[in-house]
Formats: structure tokens, C-alpha cells, sequence
């Protein structure tokens, strides 16, 4: 549906917004500066911090208004830099510092702090107090699993209590007492405990809420900050890869209206461990560390003595487009993906079961995922070596019939970038990239195919990606003349055979991605549950996010 569009005047300037936006969200959509704290476009208005004062023309003249509960109109004057509407603004904003401590050098929300931003912003003014400083209460509680609640420093702009009572809906945190005596506290023997907890903190505008994973632990001005996708479950939210000198540090919910807002689940926000853990930098070979001239020459073995239809591949919904696509292209009709059954946890905001980033993938590409035709091939001897690639079978216990015709195999070859279940299994381990130190492209359950760049090289750069091995074994097999340096050029490649893809580049694929046409397989998420509350241009209008 079109939405209406009306003429405003922002600071004697003509714009153009959608009508039912509020001033805020007026503001945001031309950059035209505006403070706020309380305020977050996909949480209920609630207008307390006050700092987002304007003036505005009325019939009976200038008034000053709150932008963030304040609708525009056809034809409303609105003014953020009047000599009214700055007074106001700084007089909100010193309220707001009166008690606040100076934490800044030990606060992890340094860097990012829209109090320090703002004060720079809309304050610096003269420090000016005639009564002693209140306390608020206790420093470094442990408020939850994942959450530290540093009362003193809260502003009270209550997005942390909006959040647990709007969206996950269980409403653990509350303000107790009155005046300036009010805090934010835990309800008795009830701790932050839900599966979006990690949420409050991104959206806290100060340090009052901090999480515990990664506390002290970098400086936010040191992190480099990569476009990504969460590959914990088939939602595939939009996040960004926050790394410093080859290392993860966090996970960060990137805004897509399209998908999961500003919101990350728990589950994704903390598998940024998993990147480290177990990983596999050189090739192994019946328990033993080889380098990768001798692996290069063990897979020439393989290829030389084994005719082309004795050799099978077996991917699987972790492995990216371009993975899928050189698969499909060059590898013939022994080339399957096994999906493994999806028992996650499920919910009606942004989980879903499926624990695994690319089932959508493999139905674009049309891999075969009939692997009971597989096992029978092995054991009539037809299928004697087999390529697992980045698959873990042996964690699910409905892989078992797989798994017991691995047993009746010559040769495999595992390639992973852990050392998991299923690399006990194996004759030899070829390490890979994971998705953070590659290029891909990943289609989630609702059918939006998104783009994870390379965040950083890997530990040992003689690692490549998927994609780029696979490809380098047709090469040398003479089934095809090109060569890859990146797997975009990969998605470059194949994107000519798709008409909804032919338009882009990988350089240019949107940051909301782009909607396919193919069949879903799980609802939208939040459908169930109202919490946009105050977006109003979901498209290109806004890209701001405070």
C-alpha cells in the first residue's frame, strides 16, 4: 500500500514525509539533527526524557512540543534549532547528567553512549549544583544470565522495561520508589531470564545495562564492524560482525525493517564463541596434522584412482549459494545435501527450529536432498569415496543410517572448520573459511537472500573458502576454465540465470537483501505479535537508528 506523502517545514526547509510520521522519525529521514533517549521507533512512545523538545507553529503561536509524541500534518512548521527549542533541549539533558556518575573511563558503553554523544551534541554547558548528588543504588548487580545493571548510572528512559513487557513479554524489570529517588530494579526472585535478553542492552542509551559476555572485555571504537547474517536458525537475521585483529567480539543486531527490526535473539547474539572453538587450521589425515601440499596431493590421488561416478558430495543447508551453485554446475548427479531434522526452539518473534542458515539454498539450486538413494548407492558399491562438506552428520541421531554406510566407504573427506562429531569419522579433514572470513550469499526461511561479507582472514590464510576448493577441483579435473580469487565473483556469475537477481552485483545486493519468489517455508516473523510501533517508512526513507 502507497503511503500518503505531506509537506512539512523543518527549520524553514520543505520536506516531504509520509503522513502519521512523528517528528522524530521527520527528522531522522533528512538527517536533520534531533536528541532523544527515551524514544526507539520500534518500541510504544512514552516521552519522559523530554529531550526531543521542538517548537512548533499553532494557531495561537509558537508552542514547544515532544517530537517523539508529536504527529506531523500538512503543512506544519516545525523548528529543532529555535533559541526555545535548545533551551529546552539542554535544560532536559542537564537534568538528565545531575546525578549521572563519571564512569566513562570504566563504562563499557563508552563509545557509543548517547549521553556523551548528546551532551557533545546539544549540551556543553557549565556544571551547576547547589545540592549534594543522589546515589541511585547499587553498582555491577547481577540482573540476570547475561545482564550487569549499574542502577546509578540509568537515566530511567525505561526502553529496557518496554522491551520485556512488549516484545518478549516477560516483563522482569520495573522502576520502584518516586522523584528522583526512582530506579530500575529486578522483580523479587525473578532475574532477566528470556530467550531476547541480550536486546536491553543495545537499546539502554547508557551503560545501566551491560552484558556480561562482553564486559571489559574490547573498547567499542576498536571494533571493525562487518554486514552479516546469524547463521543459528533459518530466519537468518541481519547482524553485524563486530572483530578486532582476526577475533569475534560480538554479535550486533543490524536493522532490517524487512526482517528482524533491531532485535537478535540470545541464541545468535552469543554463537560468536562457536567461531573460535575447535577450529581446524591445518589438514589432517588418519589423526595426523599434514601440511596442504600433501592434502592437495592426497585429493589428486583420490580424483586419479576413482572414476568420476564412483565419488559422491554430500552437502548440506550450512553451505552458502555459491557453494550450492558450483555443486549443482560441475559435479554432476552424485551431488545430495542432507537436512538435518529441525528440533530447535521455536517461537512466534524471530526463532524457528530449523537450526541451520540455507535449506531455502538448497530448493533455489535444486540439490538433491534424497539421501536414502545415496545410502543405497554405497552399499552396492556403486559410490566408493564421499565428500562431506561442512555437514556435521554424526550430531543427529535421525543421520544414523547415513552414518553406518560411511563405515562401508574407502575414502572420505571431511571439509569443516571444526573439529566436530563427524571428524572423527573421517580419513581425511580439509579446514575451510567460516562464513565470517568469506563471501556468500544465504536465503532464509521467508525466502530473503542476504549477503554475509568477509569480516577478517583466518588464522592460517592458506585456509579458502568452500566455494573456491570446489572450484579448484573441476579446474583441475578439466570441467571448466574459470577460476575464482572471491566467491562473489561466483555470485556474479549465476545471478544472470535468475531474473530477480540478473539487476544486482554482490557489491550492491541490498542491505535488507532481496525478496525471492520462492515458496516459504515458515511464516514472517512477529506475525503474531504487534511491536511496530512507530516505524512508518519501511523502505529506504529511513536508515537511522538511535
Amino acid at each position: 500500500m502507497e503511503q500518503k506523502m505531506i509537506k512539512i517545514k523543518i527549520n524553514d526547509k520543505e520536506y516531504q514525509v509520509p503522513d502519521g510520521t512523528n517528528i522524530v522519525e521527520a527528522c531522522d529521514a533528512y538527517n536533520i539533527p534531533l536528541e532523544r533517549f527515551c524514544y526507539h521507533r520500534y518500541l510504544p512512545v512514552d516521552g519522559n526524557c523530554r529531550t526531543c523538545m521542538v517548537e512548533i507553529e499553532t494557531p495561537r503561536g509558537r508552542m514547544l512540543t515532544i517530537g517523539c509524541n508529536t504527529k506531523v500534518q500538512e503543512g506544519m512548521v516545525i523548528y529543532t534549532n529555535s533559541e526555545n527549542a535548545v533551551r529546552a533541549q539542554k535544560a532536559s539533558l542537564e537534568f538528565l547528567l545531575l546525578d549521572h556518575p563519571l564512569d566513562c573511563p570504566i563504562c563499557d558503553k563508552a563509545g557509543e553512549c548517547y549521553l556523551q554523544d548528546n551532551y557533545y551534541n546539544f549540551g556543553r554547558y557549565d556544571y551547576r549544583r547547589i545540592v549534594p548528588r543522589y546515589f541511585k543504588g547499587g553498582k555491577a548487580l547481577d540482573a540476570g544470565d547475561h545482564i550487569v545493571l549499574d542502577q546509578e548510572r540509568c537515566i530511567l528512559c525505561t526502553r529496557c522495561i518496554r522491551f520485556l513487557d512488549n516484545i518478549p513479554g516477560t516483563s522482569e524489570l520495573g522502576i520502584i520508589h518516586r522523584g528522583h529517588e526512582s530506579k530500575i530494579t529486578t522483580f523479587p526472585n525473578k532475574p532477566i531470564r528470556n530467550d531476547y535478553s541480550g536486546n536491553i542492552t543495545d537499546i539502554c542509551p547508557v551503560g545501566a545495562l551491560t552484558l556480561k559476555e562482553f564486559r571489559f572485555k574490547q573498547r567499542v571504537w576498536f571494533l571493525k564492524k562487518t554486514p552479516s547474517i546469524c547463521t543459528e536458525c533459518a530466519r537468518g537475521c541481519s547482524i553485524n560482525i563486530e572483530h578486532n585483529r582476526g577475533k569475534i567480539w560480538r554479535f550486533m543486531p543490524r536493522e532490517n525493517p524487512k526482517l528482524n527490526r533491531v532485535w537478535l535473539c540470545d541464541k545468535g547474539r552469543f554463537s560468536f564463541k562457536k567461531n573460535h572453538e575447535n577450529r581446524v587450521f591445518e589438514p589432517i589425515k588418519d589423526n595426523q596434522n599434514i601440511d596442504f601440499n600433501q592434502a592437495t596431493l592426497e585429493i589428486e590421488s583420490i580424483l586419479q584412482n576413482y572414476s568420476w561416478n564412483e565419488i559422491a558430495w554430500l552437502s548440506g543447508p550450512y553451505s552458502s549459494n555459491e557453494t550450492l551453485y558450483v555443486l549443482k554446475t560441475y559435479y554432476g548427479e552424485n551431488v545430495f545435501a542432507y537436512i538435518p531434522p529441525a528440533t530447535g526452539k521455536k517461537d512466534d518473534l524471530l526463532m524457528l527450529a530449523e537450526e541451520y542458515p540455507n535449506e531455502q539454498g538448497i530448493r533455489f539450486f535444486g540439490i538433491n536432498t534424497d539421501t536414502k538413494s545415496l545410502v543405497n548407492k554405497i552399499k552396492n558399491k556403486q559410490i566408493k569415496v564421499l565428500f562431506i562438506l561442512e555437514n556435521n552428520l554424526a550430531k543427529f541421531k535421525e543421520a544414523k543410517e547415513l552414518m553406518d554406510a560411511l563405515k562401508m566407504l574407502e575414502k572420505i573427506v571431511y571439509f569443516t572448520s571444526f573439529q566436530d562429531e563427524t571428524a572423527k569419522n573421517v580419513s581425511i579433514i580439509i579446514p575451510i573459511r567460516t562464513f565470517a572470513e568469506t563471501n556468500g550469499t544465504y536465503i532464509n526461511a521467508t525466502s530473503l537472500l542476504q549477503k554475509a561479507e568477509q569480516a577478517f582472514e583466518p588464522e592460517n590464510q592458506d585456509i579458502v573458502s568452500l566455494p573456491l576448493a570446489l572450484a579448484q577441483i573441476v579446474y583441475y579435473l578439466n570441467k571448466t576454465q574459470k577460476r575464482y580469487s572471491d566467491p562473489s565473483e561466483i555470485f556474479n556469475e549465476y545471478k544472470n540465470q535468475f531474473q530477480e537477481l540478473k539487476d544486482y552485483m554482490f557489491s550492491n545486493i541490498p542491505t535488507m537483501g532481496i525478496q525471492l519468489s520462492l515458496p516459504k517455508i515458515a511464516d514472517e516473523p512477529f506475525k503474531n505479535k504487534k511491536v511496530d510501533f512507530n516505524v512508518f517508512m519501511l523502505n529506504d526513507y529511513v536508515s537511522v537508528t538511535r
